[in-house]
């Protein structure tokens, strides 16, 4: 197989993509932006006992590289990142400076800023693959959502912007030798905007195997969420199925873990108890005392979030667009976008049928089975193997 250099700012997928190469002896070099092995984070990390650290840092310190990794090969700059903050740009002027390590092929999981980078790797002779990661329509499916609810969010990328993005993610497919989408859903959206199906490969997401070993410890009623809250993610959506639940007299409990984009004080997010960012260990506890896992989102490549909840014996309620590997009625339910009464229908069926909620736990975690981070892998060196043959 190739040699591969990985473009990738921030900690997604929890790095696996460098470490699934690094274990095939493919990894040429892994360009990132800031990570916790580096000797400045373990040093304020030394300085500052847990109790004292601020949630920035340790958000930074859970950014934690796979220990296959070679750290010889990782070509990162953390202080850079810190002082200017712009990630995504150093990330790739370091790739470039260095011409990519002499590697024979790129990975790129940019949205539409690695297009240059793309074009002077084609012009350099080397093969290019391409992680669609997120619904490539969810830049129209946000705007749209943001005329609905004008003055919820910060002001984001216009129309201008948003269609500029997307040709310029369109061109940088018909430049790519493969671009990896993680579900169907986003195959069809890829394809339904130009990007020629031979070009496309599936290779749905994993979830590390420690996620197995967590034991279920489900609090009866309690609903929980994990994602940024945000018009995307559908959290207007969640909280309007809060009330509509809260009406109806059910008692439950509906906790919202993650980041937060909008002010959950506005009327239209009442309903949840939203906890913010908590630490990633935190995070698993919140999974294994789960009843049910909710999310509305509007657009995803695939939810990452749902899978470990499925990994942790947890029935998922979700969307389509979602990108998640549940079948509907089998683990779990799937419910049409910006349809509360849907959503609160199933959470409130579940909540009151026992015997179903434990079926479909059951099969959740099989399922996930299927989606482990050895599977994942698989999967990713499957589709790369004939890049050059």
């Amino acid at each position: 197989m190739l040699s591969y250099a990985v473009l990738q700012p921030g900690a997604r997928h929890h790095y696996a993509v460098p470490a699934v190469l690094a274990r095939a002896g493919s990894l040429a070099a892994f360009y990132t932006d800031i990570h916790a092995e580096h000797r400045s984070l373990q040093t304020l990390a030394r300085w500052l006992p847990g109790g004292l650290r601020p949630p920035p840092l340790e958000r930074l310190l859970g950014r934690r590289l796979p220990p296959g990794v070679p750290r010889q090969l990782v070509r990162d700059q953390p202080l850079a990142t810190l002082c200017r903050g712009d990630s995504a740009g150093l990330v790739l002027r370091r790739a470039l400076r260095e011409r990519f390590a002499g590697a024979e092929a790129v990975y790129t999981n940019f949205v539409a800023n690695d297009l240059d980078a793309v074009r002077q790797a084609r012009d350099w002779g080397l093969k290019v693959v391409h992680e669609q990661f997120l619904d490539p329509a969810a830049g129209r499916l946000l705007l749209e959502e943001q005329r609905r609810y004008p003055g919820i969010e910060p002001s984001g990328p216009g129309e201008a912007t948003v269609e500029r993005e997307l040709r310029r993610s369109q061109e940088k497919w018909t430049l790519c030798d493969r671009v990896l989408v993680p579900s169907a859903h986003c195959f069809e959206t890829a394809v339904a905007l130009g990007c020629d199906p031979a070009r496309l490969r599936i290779v749905p997401y994993g979830v590390p195997e420690q996620w197995f070993a967590l034991e279920p410890d489900p609090q009866p009623g309690r609903v929980l969420v994990v994602g940024q809250v945000g018009l995307r993610k559908g959290s207007h959506v969640l909280a309007r199925t809060c009330r509509l639940l809260q009406a109806r007299g059910l008692r439950f409990e509906c906790r919202v873990v993650g980041p937060q984009l909008v002010n959950v004080s506005d009327p239209l997010f009442r309903g949840p108890t939203y906890l913010g960012a908590i630490p990633r260990s935190q995070i698993q506890q919140e999974f294994r005392r789960a009843d049910l896992f909710v999310l509305p989102t509007l657009a995803e490549g695939m939810a990452l979030s749902a899978l470990e909840a499925m990994a942790c014996g947890v029935p998922v309620i979700t969307t389509p667009q979602c990108g998640s590997v549940v079948r509907d009625g089998v683990e779990g339910f799937l419910v049409p976008i910006r349809d509360a009464a849907a959503l609160a229908d199933r959470i409130e069926q579940l909540l009151a049928d026992r015997a179903l909620r434990d079926r479909l736990a059951a099969a959740a975690r099989q399922r996930a089975l299927e989606y482990s981070w050895a599977r994942y892998g698989e999967r990713l060196l499957a589709a790369l193997g004939s890049i050059g043959a």
